[in-house]
């Protein structure tokens, strides 16, 4: 009842017929529910977006409908009294989250309305994924890098000393380590890592992803191996390259210094290595590929044909990296492929895969209830059951 009172004041607002009355009612309703019902409430109050012939929302569309919103405390300030501040930070905190709900659009063949039964099926959630990852030592030891664990040092077999803090890798004296030592960093389904290589490389591994890597670099060449996805910011060392060996391939990447992230996940049935600065050599069995900022090399498993793509978007490859899912007319199975292996979710489909193709953009800190209310717009119909299986609907 005082949500639905909320939403027709809501609506009032929106077509400019609120009274000076109902301002202060609104405001003194909006300060006894949370965040996440104003969200709802607001999700189903704002008019819809409308979509070009090619299905495109406009985004200047969705810009005047979050300053809608905005300029909603500047028409109550000239109206009502302090107690309007309290809406203010209830509202500004939502702003955040309701910019996903309208900015994080799904561009697809249907408007911006989600079926009943999805809004009646999802009776669970599911939280996103976070940081951490698994350290396997040289002995075969694994460490769990939580960032809620205490501090604690680490002696292993071979007598390296590694600081675990806040989830954080920290080795005590590399210097000292054989160079053939070698340790390895594991992310599980719905977690994501980032560490500090010793030559102060920075790596970042998306969820389902892996590097192994020596302790100390030898003197000549610094050589890793990776699956999964992986982003590098490689330390510049003229006199040392950095090569990025892919896990059961012939493939390897030869760098200096460089920013490149390489995409190996078995469900894309392809390899990708996109260079965002710098310069990179891909070779790929005989065959070698110089690859110059914002290209491309896609190549297939067990292949030394590659092929180099130019003018890349940074932001598609970097999403993953920035915390976004973002697709560019991916369809239904490259979504899906996202999701689960972000949510730890089991994808099922009872009959055909629905038809179409998605772009646009998701935060990856909302829960999933939050992420399929966004796909929900574009009425792709499914249902999370209980034992987090996820069932798309034709």
């Amino acid at each position: 009842m005082r949500n639905e009172r909320i939403r027709y004041l809501l609506e009032q607002y929106y077509s400019n017929t609120l009274s000076d009355h109902e301002a202060a009612e609104l405001s003194q309703l909006l300060d006894t529910i949370d965040q996440e019902e104003l969200i709802d409430i607001l999700g189903l109050t704002i008019p819809p977006l409308s979509a070009t012939e090619n299905f495109i929302v406009d985004e200047a569309e969705i810009d005047a409908k979050v300053n809608q919103i905005l300029a909603l405390d500047k028409n109550f300030q000239l109206k009502t009294t302090r107690s309007i501040s309290i809406l203010r930070m209830l509202k500004y905190s939502a702003v955040a989250a309701i910019a996903i709900l309208i900015g994080s659009y799904w561009l697809f063949n249907q408007t911006f309305n989600a079926s009943t039964d999805q809004k009646t099926a999802i009776e669970k959630d599911v939280q996103p994924g976070k940081n951490g990852a698994i350290l396997v030592l040289s002995d075969g030891t694994q460490v769990s890098l939580d960032s809620a664990l205490d501090s604690k040092v680490i002696v292993s077999r071979n007598g390296s000393k590694i600081r675990i803090s806040n989830g954080q890798v920290v080795y005590l004296d590399s210097k000292n380590v054989k160079e053939n030592e070698l340790n390895s960093i594991e992310t599980p389904v719905g977690r994501k890592y980032n560490i500090t290589l010793s030559d102060g490389t920075k790596v970042w591994l998306n969820a389902s992803s892996s590097i192994s890597y020596p302790i100390a670099f030898s003197k000549k060449t610094r050589k890793v191996t990776i699956s999964g996805e992986v982003y590098f910011e490689v330390a510049k060392n003229p006199r040392k390259p950095f090569i990025v060996n892919i896990q059961n391939s012939q493939t390897n990447i030869e760098v200096l210094g460089t920013h490149f992230n390489v995409n190996t996940y078995a469900d894309h049935g392809s390899y990708k290595t996109s260079l965002l600065e710098g310069s990179i050599k891909l070779n790929a069995g005989k065959r070698n590929y110089l690859l110059t900022p914002n290209q491309q090399a896609v190549s297939q498993p067990g292949s030394e044909n590659v092929r180099v793509i130019s003018d890349i978007n940074p932001e598609d490859i970097m999403a993953w990296k920035n915390d976004l899912f973002q697709f560019n007319e991916a369809d239904i199975d490259d979504v899906m492929f996202e999701l689960a292996r972000w949510y730890d979710i089991k994808v099922v489909y009872d009959e055909n895969r629905p038809p179409g193709t998605f772009t646009g953009k998701i935060q990856k800190n909302l829960t999933l209830r939050q992420a399929l209310k966004i796909l929900g717009a574009t009425r792709v119909k499914y249902e999370l059951t209980q034992d987090n299986k996820l069932i798309i609907k034709n």
